[in-house]
């Protein structure tokens, strides 16, 4: 896979040509996708302010004039980790015990309430501006998913951790894609046999 393509990774594209996660999950997803741990940190899109502030403004979760600072970042980062933590113990990972305690301290400043549509219609919406209203806002599509039941198949690749939606009948997918990851895998399995009965 060239440079050009990793970079797209998240974005545009999804490892093996997957489908993003349906409806306002999406933004969760990606936000979980700025950045890949197999990936260069230099990518990670949320990783400095201005970087941060770009990525945010782009997918609508912050105005124009609204700032970034470093403490931003690294609540954002936080954030970033702590959910997709959620995502790997959705795949059988470890407890997401730890992962919520830390949730619970970014979400100190965010706010939620119940919005209505003309129709009736409920959502929650972000009751502040800024990184607080981009936080809020991410956890609001978080329980959401929780309410719907997609947050189940949302989950962190056992190989990369990349978080992708599992569209399988029973739920099973473990890789964020079988030829990367999953290939991955099964080399270095049969490496470990190989290598065992080699001794």
């Amino acid at each position: 896979m060239s440079e050009r393509d990793k970079r797209r990774i998240g974005e545009e594209v999804e490892p093996g040509g997957r489908p993003k996660a349906p409806g306002r999950l999406e933004l969760l997803q990606r936000f979980i996708n700025t950045h890949n741990h197999d990936l260069p940190a230099g990518w990670d899109r949320i990783a400095t302010p201005p970087k941060a502030a770009k990525w945010l403004r782009a997918k609508g979760l912050i105005a124009r004039g609204d700032g970034v600072s470093d403490a931003d970042v690294a609540r954002l980062r936080e954030l970033r980790e702590a959910i997709r933590a959620l995502a790997v113990a959705n795949q059988g990972g470890p407890s997401g015990a730890e992962a919520t305690g830390r949730i619970r301290a970014v979400a100190a400043g965010a706010q939620l309430s119940v919005a209505f549509d003309d129709a009736g219609r409920t959502s929650l919406a972000a009751t502040r501006r800024g990184v607080d209203g981009a936080i809020a806002t991410l956890l609001g599509i978080l329980h959401e998913a929780q309410l719907t039941g997609d947050w189940s198949r949302m989950k962190g690749c056992r190989q990369c951790e990349y978080a992708f939606f599992d569209r399988s009948k029973n739920r099973s997918a473990a890789w964020c894609a079988m030829s990367i990851c999953g290939n991955r895998t099964k080399n270095r399995a049969y490496y470990r046999r190989r290598h065992g009965s080699d001794a």
